[in-house]
């Protein structure tokens, strides 16, 4: 999918809520699935997770909330606000969510994931908050063979990789983060540097 286009006047063929993912705003078939959390109504914290990715990738993150729904984890999805941004201004809404409203943000980066406006603005909201609490709020997960520069994700933070985890298994490690009642150190194990291009003055 292209980059996402944000239309101001006429007709519109498609929502441009979100990052660009074609979010529809129509009537769904049922589902089984847990019924998402409600929307936000106050400046706390309203969230356990927040993802952050590209539209290429919603297959995967989709399975991964769908086994975090499971296991009781409040998180932020842009599909279930589809109703509560529209005719809001949800570049501001969203930044509020990435940098105050949630415990931990989750950036699923992939070769798409820069390129694109939307999760760029995530990603600058959640990485003042992390800078912010030194580190520890932002938990990154690789898609494919990502090169990532270190001036947007510093070498220093670990990652995992979204080809070693079956959606069940990161929204367990994910739900044991969210029941950490403290930051504690960062074990290393299972974790991975991204691939990282120098930075020129080095």
């Amino acid at each position: 999918m292209g980059r996402n286009k944000i239309h101001i006047g006429g007709s519109m063929t498609n929502s441009v809520i979100g990052d660009g993912n074609q979010v529809s705003m129509g009537t769904t078939a049922p589902s089984s699935r847990p019924a998402p959390p409600p929307a936000p109504s106050a400046d706390v914290q309203t969230y356990d997770l927040a993802f952050s990715f590209a539209g290429e990738d919603r297959e995967y993150v989709e399975a991964v909330k769908h086994a975090c729904d499971t296991l009781g984890l409040v998180v932020m999805y842009d599909r279930d606000l589809s109703t509560h941004w529209w005719g809001r201004n949800y570049l501001v809404e969203q930044r509020r969510i990435y940098a105050q409203r949630t415990r931990f943000v989750v950036p699923f980066i992939s070769s798409h994931y820069f390129a694109k406006p939307i999760p760029q603005d995530e990603f600058a909201a959640a990485m003042w908050t992390d800078i912010r609490r030194g580190g520890g709020y932002l938990l990154p997960v690789l898609i494919g063979q990502v090169e990532v520069p270190v001036e947007q994700l510093p070498a220093h933070v670990g990652c995992l990789r979204a080809e070693e985890h079956t959606p069940d298994q990161l929204a367990a490690k994910l739900a044991a983060k969210v029941a950490e009642d403290r930051r504690a150190p960062q074990e290393i194990g299972g974790l991975v540097p991204h691939v990282a291009r120098p930075h020129p003055g080095w």
